[in-house]
């Protein structure tokens, strides 16, 4: 009988460590490819191995889930600033939106999985409704593995992804690989420029003196600005209204008479709720460029809540700029992959990114966002023009 015990008892603590093994190894993959180093992004690529190799439904479920819990590890110490609330509601969000992501590994998972199920785990995380948190996507190295290819080379990701579940060896290969292939650097085209700032902005919040005696910081900043185009920060402006074109006014004349685009990050607000958008400056107002697709659940977009954001969704938009066929992705969205997708497909020249990330200072997150958007540019041969505030 006691030899019984432990024959049984071997088998359990091999499968034990195996899963305790593959674990780590989807811990130390996100870490890795998620801490804002664009050429580290092919360690994503990892993951998927990991989880093909798991013996059962939990252990797959644990890998997926620790993978992203790691990706996202700077979500809680950027939630007390966001929300005004403790570290713990951070790590609650966390939690569900990694259990989310996760699920559809869980649900998916075969001892030997077709080929069908990996693509299909790949499209239920990456477009909504689980993707509207699905952020960490393997799909990100697209960018790093085959700059300049554009679709073909986010195919070829997705055919590696392929061949690393059914040869998980293939994973870390890939991986080393991608460290040696030549990166795309995007940059800005000639005469655009981005203006970063560092401005405290607290969320759901209204101080109209702040942001008066802000807009006339900027205005002030402006006017020894010589770039053809530039570009400011998401939200930078606050919400939009006549009065702020009253401090505007002067400026955007005199930006107009030197042949200046300036692009600002503002609110809108509509019937119900505000928009979040990228506004050219004109002389008679503000020129609607981009509508965020995706604002941040919860933090910003709440659909229980009609003075909440409201997302754009699946709507291309593209604009001209000075010539050039620009597309825009604003903060949240540049971390998801239908957004960055959807801004791509309108063919644009040169790409846009408008962040504000003073809640996130001391983590990840804003290096994080740079590394995505070099890699989407390089994956598509695009210029790349990023502002942010921090």
């Amino acid at each position: 009988m006691d030899n019984i015990t432990v024959r049984g008892g071997v088998p359990r603590l091999k499968r034990l460590l195996m899963s305790l093994l593959l674990v780590s190894g989807a811990a130390i993959s996100a870490w890795l490819a998620w801490q804002g180093e664009v050429s580290l992004l092919g360690a994503a690529l990892i993951m998927p191995g990991l989880w093909a190799l798991a013996g059962n439904r939990w252990s797959a479920w644990s890998v997926a889930l620790v993978y992203y819990l790691v990706a996202g590890r700077g979500i809680p110490g950027g939630a007390v600033l966001f929300f005004g609330q403790g570290e713990d509601f951070g790590w609650l969000l966390l939690l569900c939106a990694s259990l989310a992501l996760s699920l559809p590994y869980a649900l998916l998972w075969r001892c030997s999985p077709q080929a069908w199920r990996i693509i299909l785990v790949m499209l239920l995380v990456s477009i909504p409704p689980v993707g509207i948190v699905g952020w960490a996507n393997p799909l990100t190295s697209a960018g790093v593995i085959f700059p300049g290819t554009g679709w073909y080379g986010l195919l070829g990701t997705l055919v590696l992804i392929l061949l690393i579940v059914r040869l998980p060896v293939a994973g870390p290969v890939v991986f080393i690989i991608s460290l040696l292939v030549p990166q795309s650097i995007p940059v800005e085209p000639a005469g655009w420029m981005a203006m970063d700032t560092q401005y405290l902005l607290p969320s759901r919040k209204r101080d109209f003196v702040a942001d008066a005696k802000r807009q006339l910081d900027l205005v002030g900043r402006l006017q020894s600005v010589d770039g053809h185009v530039v570009v400011l920060p998401e939200t930078i402006a606050g919400r939009w209204s006549d009065a702020s074109m009253f401090l505007w006014e002067g400026y955007a004349e005199e930006a107009a008479n030197r042949g200046q685009t300036v692009i600002i990050g503002a609110e809108l607000s509509g019937e119900s709720g505000y928009r979040n958008v990228a506004l050219e400056l004109t002389p008679v107002g503000g020129k609607v460029l981009y509508e965020q697709l995706m604002p941040v659940p919860v933090g910003l977009w709440r659909p229980w809540d009609e003075s909440s954001a409201r997302p754009a969704w699946l709507r291309r938009q593209s604009a001209k700029v000075r010539g050039l066929d620009a597309a825009f992705l604003i903060c949240y969205e540049q971390l998801l992959i239908w957004p960055p997708l959807v801004a791509m497909s309108s063919g644009p020249e040169v790409l846009v990114g408008m962040s504000n990330d003073w809640w996130a200072r001391g983590t990840d997150i804003p290096d994080i966002q740079v590394s995505v958007m070099k890699a989407w540019a390089a994956l598509f041969g695009t210029s790349l023009v990023y502002a942010v505030n921090r």
